[in-house]
Formats: structure tokens, sequence, C-alpha cells
């Protein structure tokens, strides 16, 4: 594409995603989080930065000296809003339950910076993790995140060598970019598909150039040998990203006869995409505390803690 046109296609989408973000804010409150600190991690762009909310064990897990387990959180953002602590109340929770050390990533977003940007900053936040053997207990990194941020979850252990990760947790992810948008469906709605006017915008706005079957934007199409032996995918009846997530982890638990993986794959009845978000719905807290609580059992079991102790 010539500069002139690229620049074009950028304006426009600048404009749309400005809009749509002005639209997201009017309707929807800001994120406020309460991390205990905030990390700058080294980004490989030179002059730049990695933000990253910290969220401190209880005193419960420690009496002894670090390093901890870790856990690296990705947000939900469509990869266009900016909604980094948008996972407070999760990341918070399992620091507070498993003695994990929590770091809530935040990553850069389209149009200004598409694909491969998100992803870099989560490969970057991880090699930093990785790197500091005094800090983290390197030998229990686990990952998981949030619609756009479960996607960035599930692409990060294909990008590292086997048995990087000893667990990975993605809700309601969208793990094939390259579908037809108008083609999605709920598995628990008999509606007919429906096109959206913001999907293909958000869409075209993260990608940049790059092809949507690209393992490193859509999981669907990786090699998952690379997968830990652990995992839970957590979908919603009503979400419209349920059966492409699903049929990821379907894969993955056939391929686990034989790996000896252990997938988790838990579809939840009444509840829609960020069920977990939704403080008024009882079915979505009953869905957000049970599927919170797989995920503190599936992390505290790869990192062996107990509820009073943790050894390293």
């Amino acid at each position: 594409m010539s500069g002139f046109f690229a620049l074009v296609r950028y304006l426009r989408l600048k404009f749309l995603v400005s809009i749509f973000r002005l639209l997201f804010r009017l309707l929807a409150s800001s994120p406020r989080p309460k991390p205990d600190s905030v990390l700058k991690i080294p980004s490989r762009d030179k002059y730049r930065i990695i933000r990253a909310h910290i969220y401190k064990p209880s005193t419960e897990y420690t009496e002894n000296k670090v390093p901890y387990p870790v856990l690296l959180n990705f947000y939900g953002s469509g990869f266009v809003l900016p909604l980094h602590g948008g996972d407070d109340a999760f990341c918070r929770h399992i620091a507070t339950a498993t003695g994990y050390v929590v770091l809530d990533i935040e990553y850069r977003l389209g149009p200004e910076h598409p694909f491969p940007a998100p992803m870099n900053d989560a490969e970057d936040a991880i090699k930093y993790v990785l790197g500091r053997p005094d800090k983290y207990k390197t030998s229990c990194v686990s990952v998981s995140g949030f619609s756009s941020g479960g996607t960035l979850a599930l692409i990060a252990p294909t990008l590292f060598p086997p048995d990087t990760f000893q667990s990975a947790i993605a809700f309601y992810p969208a793990t094939d970019l390259a579908r037809d948008p108008s083609l999605r469906k709920p598995p628990g709605s008999n509606e007919e598909p429906r096109s959206s006017f913001w999907t293909p915008i958000l869409r075209e706005a993260c990608l940049g150039e790059m092809d949507p079957r690209d393992p490193r934007i859509s999981p669907i199409y990786a090699d998952t040998l690379n997968y830990p032996a652990s995992m839970l995918v957590v979908t919603g009846e009503l979400d419209k990203l349920a059966l492409e997530a699903e049929e990821l982890a379907e894969r993955v638990k056939a391929e686990s006869i034989a790996s000896g993986r252990n997938v988790i794959l838990r579809r939840m009845k009444g509840c829609g995409h960020d069920f977990d978000k939704e403080d008024k719905d009882d079915v979505c807290v009953r869905a957000r505390d049970e599927t919170y609580g797989l995920a503190v059992d599936m992390l505290k079991k790869v990192a062996g803690i107990s509820a009073k102790s943790r050894s390293n």
C-alpha cells in the first residue's frame, strides 16, 4: 500500500475508533484499579516502557521470601480500547487467594499500534519476568487474559519453548480473527447471525497489514504442542466468540489424551461476553465466582500451594 493511501486509511480508522472510544466512555465507567505498585518494563522499542500493575500476595503467603509464582494477566480491549485495569478484581483475588504475584500488563492498541505491537508487548513482558529469577519463580509462570487479553494468553505459549508456562487461563477469548464476524453466532441463541457496524472496523484497526490467519494473531491456527500442561478456557452461552474458543479448546483436549494435559473447558449458561464484570446480574455473579474459583484451583495446583503455606 502506497504511503498516501496508507495515511488515508489510518486517518479514517483513527477517526472511527476515536468515536467508538468516546461512545464507550459515555456508556461505561472507566477502570479504577488499585494495584499495590506500578512496574515499568523495558520494551524492545527504544525509549518505550510497558506498564504493569503489580498485585502482591496476601500476608498468608509471605512468610517465606521471594521468589513467588507469577501470573501475567492481559486485559480485554478489543485491541482498541484503553481499559488497562479493568481486571483489577480478578488480579486482586488471585494474589490474595493463591500466593501468586500478579502482573496486569498494559499493551499497545490499534489503530495507532496494530499487530504485532500487542503481541510484542506481551512477549517483552514475559521475557522480563523470565529474566529475573531472583524476583519471580520462573519455573512457575502462568498467563491469563480476558477477551482480546485471553487471545494474547493463548498466543503467548506458542511464542516460547514448551514448559515455559505452567498454565494458561483464557476468559471468552477470540481465537479466529480471520472468521467473518457477521457469521458468528452464540451457542445459546437461535437468532440469525447479524453484521455489526463496528466489528469489521475494529478488526481492521487492530490487524494492520498482518494476515489474520497468522497464528500470532489467531491462535486457532497455531501449533498447540507448546501449550502448558494445564489450561482453563471459559466461554459464555450468549457470547458470539464462544464457539471458536471452544473449537480450539476441544482440539487441545483431544491432543491431551496423548500429552496428559489437564484442559478444562467451561461454558457458562446464561452468560455473555464480559459476564464477570456484570455485578448486578446474579447469574453472572455466580458464574464469575465459579470460574474465578477454577482459576484459583488450577494456579494453586500447578504451584503446589496449600491453603496456608507455599514452598519454593
